[in-house]
C-alpha cells in the first residue's frame, strides 16, 4: 500500500512514517521483556536500497507537498538509522537489531514505485531469513544487508543526523 495522497493516521501522523518507522519503533520497545527471555534475540527491520531525501524538519510533509516516493524513501531511510540507534539501545540485551533491503519482489508495492521487481517472493525473502537465522548476522548489530551482506550505510554514520532521528523519534513516544 502506498498512498497516492497524503494520509493521516487517527492520531494525525503521516501514514508511511508511522507504519514504516513508528510501527517499528513501538513494537520493538513493547516486545523487549518478551525478546529478553528469548535471548539472544533478533529483530530484523525491513528498509530498502531505495533510502533517501529524509528531510527530518519536515518528516510528516507539513512545509512541503506530499510525496508518494519521498514519503517510501524517507521511512526507509529511517528504518535503517533506527536500526542502528535501537541496536545501540538493545545489544546489552542481547537482542541483535538489523535491518535489511527484501529482495526485488514483484509486488503490488514495487509496480506502484515504478520498478516492478524481478525476484520471486522466496529469493527476495532470502535476506531477512538469513538474518533471523545466521549465526554470523546475530553478531552484527545495528547493521544494514543486501543479498545476505554487510552493505555500508551512508546514513547511520552522519552523527548529527542519528542525534536528530533520535530526538524526533522520542518526540513520537511520549505520552
Amino acid at each position: 500500500f502506498l498512498p497516492v495522497h497524503k494520509t493521516l493516521t487517527a492520531e494525525g501522523i503521516e501514514v508511511q512514517w508511522a507504519t514504516n518507522v513508528l510501527g517499528y519503533l513501538w513494537m520493538t520497545r513493547g516486545l523487549v521483556e518478551a525478546l529478553q527471555r528469548g535471548m539472544p534475540s533478533r529483530v530484523i527491520m525491513v528498509a530498502s536500497y531505495w533510502a533517501g531525501g529524509m528531510d527530518l524538519r519536515d518528516t510528516q510533509f507539513q512545509r512541503r507537498s506530499y510525496d508518494p516516493d519521498t514519503a517510501y524513501r524517507q521511512a526507509k531511510q529511517a528504518d535503517r538509522m533506527l536500526a542502528a540507534i535501537l541496536a545501540e539501545e538493545l545489544s546489552p540485551l542481547q537482542i541483535s537489531v538489523t535491518s535489511c533491503h527484501p529482495g526485488d519482489a514483484n509486488s503490488p508495492l514495487s509496480n506502484s514505485l515504478g520498478f516492478g521487481g524481478s525476484e520471486t517472493p522466496e529469493e527476495a525473502a532470502a535476506t531477512p531469513l538469513w538474518l533471523a537465522t545466521s549465526e554470523a548476522a546475530l553478531s552484527q548489530p545495528g547493521k544494514y544487508f543486501e543479498h545476505k551482506r554487510m552493505k555500508p550505510c551512508s546514513f547511520c554514520s552522519n552523527s548529527a543526523q542519528m542525534d536528530q532521528l533520535r530526538a524526533l523519534l522520542d518526540s513520537f513516544c511520549r505520552d
